[in-house]
């Protein structure tokens, strides 16, 4: 390359051409891969007062991306947090098509995935929808925990009547590995409305050695009572003034209780509730049994949790 053009700052070089064209975005993403010098500039430009710089710069981000998504694993948490925060629509297509190809923690998966959760139910533009859409299911081919939301979202996409969402999901519907039957029965039915109890007892979660026996405090006649052992430790869920002052716990839950019995076969009944108490920064602890699930909150929050889920459940409290 010229240096004379070389030595173009990037926002020049992106800025040229109307907001239709891909202006300088392809040369300069193919320098970038050339010499990833420039990169730290590139990501600046993301943030450039120009609509059409900001555009081309992700467009050249995803480019660059493609076969070198480690080179972005330093600028993770920026894309996460100021990078989506950005609400031009060109802007969050590429962002979406960027983030599943991200080295990131379980932290910043789940984060991730609240954030494309949201463009999907809320974005006005189609193509962010579509690829936030395939974005969650991306992402979900490497994270176990993320496949019930994806395939929410891929059944809504079906039953949605927009072409564009339903065209996505059916062609990744083919290559998408869960049970059969499951999927079929997600995407052919729509789900009930959900119906959620408050439970009336304030709840804690203790935690003993693995090697213990069950306390003699727990009574298991009380309404919700867990206890779950692992190599490292005995947790106990149960009423809060059952734990003695003495034990390690985490105080001051309290629940709601899926009401009915949930059918195995159905997704996502958990990422219906989770989504919306995520997106409204509200803290969980999730558990299921044979019959139904739970979600726990802190007492704090309940009010707050109560409102953010009626707007798509029925909370009777």
């Amino acid at each position: 390359m010229d240096d004379r053009i070389r030595n173009v700052p990037l926002a020049l070089r992106l800025a040229r051409g109307d907001r239709r064209s891909a202006g300088d975005a392809p040369s300069v993403a193919a320098e970038i891969v050339a010499d990833r010098g420039k990169l730290a500039e590139l990501v600046g430009c993301l943030f450039d007062r120009d609509a059409s710089v900001r555009m081309r710069a992700a467009d050249a981000l995803e480019r660059v991306s493609r076969g070198n998504a480690g080179w972005l694993d330093a600028y993770v948490d920026h894309l996460l947090t100021d990078a989506v925060a950005i609400e031009q629509v060109e802007v969050r297509w590429h962002i979406a098509q960027i983030v599943p190809r991200l080295s990131m923690s379980e932290e910043q998966r789940r984060r991730a995935a609240v954030l494309l959760a949201d463009w999907f139910e809320n974005s006005p533009s189609r193509i962010v929808q579509t690829s936030a859409l395939q974005a969650v299911v991306d992402l979900a081919e490497s994270d176990a925990a993320l496949r019930a939301t994806s395939a929410e979202m891929l059944g809504r996409a079906m039953r949605s009547g927009v072409p564009s969402l339903a065209a996505r999901a059916k062609r990744i519907l083919k290559p998408f590995e869960v049970d059969e039957a499951t999927l079929t029965a997600a995407l052919v039915r729509e789900q009930t409305g959900l119906a959620l109890s408050v439970l009336p007892d304030r709840l804690a979660v203790a935690q003993l050695p693995p090697g213990d026996g069950l306390p003699d405090w727990l009574d298991w006649t009380d309404p919700l009572v867990g206890a779950t052992r692992s190599g490292d430790e005995l947790s106990i869920l149960c009423r809060e003034e059952r734990v003695p002052d003495g034990v390690k716990a985490e105080r001051g839950w309290r629940a709601f209780r899926v009401e009915g019995t949930v059918d195995f076969t159905l997704f996502g009944i958990l990422a219906r509730i989770a989504v919306p108490l995520a997106q409204a920064h509200v803290p969980i602890f999730a558990i299921s049994t044979y019959k139904t699930d739970y979600v726990l909150v802190k007492a704090d929050d309940l009010d707050k949790a109560a409102d953010v889920l009626a707007l798509t459940c029925t909370v009777n409290r």
